[in-house]
């Protein structure tokens, strides 16, 4: 295809994407992030009260902390399984490398939360993940280098000489004298002193979270499907990146530094005045920032008829060419970019957010919180009437505490009294809390149980209150967990199993391991582990500690060929059972059994004895076994009289709010029926 015509198609895909011109999407995230930040809503007027409420802000940062232990409560986010015989091993090491590329070569946690706060508050939240090379050019200075030093200096091949100066002297032997040469010439030595430069060429998976202003696309996409007819990254890059990237360092210091991603609405409203980093250009044209566009779009760019992938790099309407001349065009298999929505609505692409539905509940109870306000400055600030010429006016507007305002004849002032509203304006405010609780999931109950909740003297009244409320969370968890993160780590396979070309040495579980993707198939089934109903570490060690009862009963009864458990799976449990009681690494109590291992003890053996090695490991397994049974057996036990007092505390105080209210029910019915024997009657609006 025509440069020309291929730069055309990608201007028109970026013009008509979703998130690069105004629209109702960009708005409304911009919108969100101010509701978020408290920020006025422009309604505001001079002395009365202008108070922003925090709904949007509440649900959001009550949702962050229950999905981060979700996908936090243990070391390894996925789990790959094997998808054929013998692939046990190389699936296992493929989940260990894959989060350890997740959590220590890149910032995990900090992502995580990111990522899952743009998706709360923007409606999606982006990841990309890359496979990025590098190469780093440093130089260094040796002096006095003889010829066999400076051979060994340059023979891993990493180092040119780019200066070099040659000095030569004469030797001196042992007892300080001039040695001379066989040729009766004094014999001399060459020291070199010499500049190289030595590149460090590296790559690695990175990961990133994209703002959500800087992720374009199609408006056919559809939230779900890995297929997107075209996306981009839209985003600011520094000369001197683009160069190290290999583009034609001449065209790029020939690109405009004008932009339009500094003046979207959310980039605006995400920094406040005085913080916005676009204020000031560097004035070194190699930092200055050029606006760069990342395109993936399937165009039929070799004319046989049939749309294919490609990653185009786009900027000042014009196709980058990078430093070897050729134009940044390529065709791949691997869309970078990671997508989750909390509230997808299906056949499109943006859903909804936690700030989508509390967005409208913060603007209404903070007009009612401002009313109410108002109404209690002016009660405590009451109007007052005066009967002119009667009363001193300066006295009367003096508010000194205390002071005395000198009037011509008793009842000069009169009081103008302000209906009070704070007893209708509060139950409007309790019943949007509760609107919002519905609406997002996010309740009081999950922070801390109310005492009220406890008034059902059973535990499955509560815990079926804790999971009515629950149930959103866990329904947006998996959601995330589905989508984004297990599309995420497969493509975190995908870049090792491609891009990384010599084996790796980690630390793993208290051991270097060698990890080389090029042994692995990059087809394994992901299986998402985020600890949804897995309950709490007292419960798992509870679970497991029945699981290790019952195959001990079995290897004890039938013996390690059996056809039910092996001692590999009950080496398993027992590592699990370490990991559920606080313990990183199972394998400073356990050695670990291999498959092959396995596979030899579960062959039957040939006469009927005992097993020293499996004997003395069940009566270790055993001991280890009663002691966190012992702890676990005590931690349940305070867990439970602490329930129980918790509960008695609740009930004694429910009783006593409950007499108070019957108390004050009592009081106010004696009291309307003295107003009406006294013939006083009251009109109440209610207001609508």
């Amino acid at each position: 295809m025509d440069e020309g015509r291929l730069a055309s198609i990608l201007s028109a895909e970026i013009d008509d994407a979703i998130g690069m011109l105004d629209s109702e999407t960009t708005a409304q995230r911009a919108e969100a992030l101010n509701y978020y930040l408290r920020n006025p809503y422009g309604n505001e007027v001079e002395g009365r009260s202008q108070i922003v409420t925090g709904e949007v802000a509440e649900a959001v940062d009550g949702a962050l902390p229950q999905l981060m232990r979700v996908f936090t409560a243990s070391d390894d986010i996925v789990r790959f399984e094997p998808v054929g015989p013998g692939d046990e091993e190389t699936a296992k090491q493929a989940t260990d490398y894959c989060n350890w590329v997740f959590y220590k070569d890149n910032p995990g946690f900090a992502i995580l939360h990111q990522w899952f706060w743009d998706a709360l508050t923007a409606k999606t939240g982006t990841v990309k993940a890359y496979w990025d090379e590098r190469i780093d050019v440093t130089e260094e200075e040796y002096r006095n280098l003889t010829e066999a030093e400076l051979a060994l200096l340059l023979s891993d091949g990493t180092r040119e000489i780019v200066g070099q100066s040659i000095e030569q002297e004469e030797m001196l032997g042992p007892d300080g004298n001039v040695m001379m040469g066989l040729d009766g010439q004094p014999m001399m030595s060459t020291n070199s002193t010499v500049t190289v430069r030595k590149k460090d060429k590296s790559g690695r998976v990175a990961i990133e979270c994209v703002p959500p202003e800087e992720f374009i696309v199609s408006k056919k996409a559809v939230f779900g499907s890995e297929k997107m007819p075209f996306c981009a990254h839209r985003s600011l890059v520094p000369r001197t990146e683009l160069v190290q990237m290999g583009f034609d360092k001449d065209e790029v210091y020939s690109l405009p530094q004008f932009n339009s991603l500094d003046f979207t609405e959310e980039r605006i409203a995400r920094y406040s005045p005085g913080e916005e980093p676009f204020e000031q250009e560097s004035l070194d044209e190699s930092m200055q920032e050029v606006e760069v566009y990342e395109c993936y779009i399937y165009v039929d760019s070799d004319d046989d008829g049939l749309a294919e992938l490609r990653q185009i790099y786009y900027s000042n309407q014009q196709i980058l060419t990078r430093a070897d001349g050729t134009k940044a065009n390529i065709p791949v298999d691997y869309v970078p970019f990671h997508v989750i929505c909390p509230f997808p609505i299906p056949h499109k692409f943006f859903g909804q957010s936690m700030a989508d539905r509390t967005m409208d509940l913060q603007l209404i109870k903070s007009t009612l919180v401002r009313q109410a306000l108002d109404n209690l400055y002016l009660s405590n600030n009451a109007r007052v009437g005066a009967i002119e010429g009667q009363v001193n006016l300066d006295d009367l507007l003096n508010v000194t505490p205390g002071g005395v305002v000198r009037m011509k004849s008793a009842g000069a002032i009169t009081p103008m009294v302000v209906p009070n509203i704070a007893d209708s304006a509060f139950p409007m405010l309790g019943y949007f809390d509760n609107v919002q609780q519905k609406r997002t999931g996010v309740s009081d109950a999950q922070q801390g149980l109310d005492p009220n909740v406890l008034q059902n003297v059973t535990a499955a009244a509560v815990a079926a209150t804790m999971g009515a409320a629950q149930g959103k969370l866990e329904l947006i968890a998996r959601l995330f967990a589905e989508t984004g993160v297990k599309s995420l780590f497969k493509g975190i396979l995908h870049l090792l199993c491609k891009y990384q070309d010599q084996p790796r040495l980690i630390r793993m579980r208290g051991k270097f391991v060698p990890m080389d993707p090029r042994e692995w198939s990059n087809q394994y089934d992901v299986t998402i582990s985020v600890g949804l109903g897995t309950g709490t570490k007292q419960e798992q060690m509870a679970m497991l500690q029945m699981v290790l009862a019952k195959q001990e009963q079995i290897l004890q009864g039938y013996g390690p060929a059996n056809p039910l458990v092996s001692v590999g799976q009950y080496r398993a449990t027992l590592g699990r059972f370490i990991e559920a009681a606080g313990f990183k690494d199972s394998t400073e109590f356990f050695k670990e059994i291999t498959p092959e291992i396995d596979q030899q003890l579960a062959q039957p053996p040939q006469q009927q004895q005992g097993n020293p090695a499996l004997d003395a490991m069940m009566a270790q397994a055993q001991a280890q076994i009663q002691i966190e049974q012992q702890k676990a057996m005590a931690a349940i036990e305070t867990q439970r009289l602490k329930a129980q007092a918790d509960i008695q505390l609740a009930r004694e105080k429910a009783a006593a709010e409950l007499q108070l209210k019957q108390q004050e029910f009592q009081v106010e019915a004696q009291l309307k029926a003295a107003k009406i024997g006294a013939g006083i009657s009251a009109n109440v609006e209610i207001p609508g």
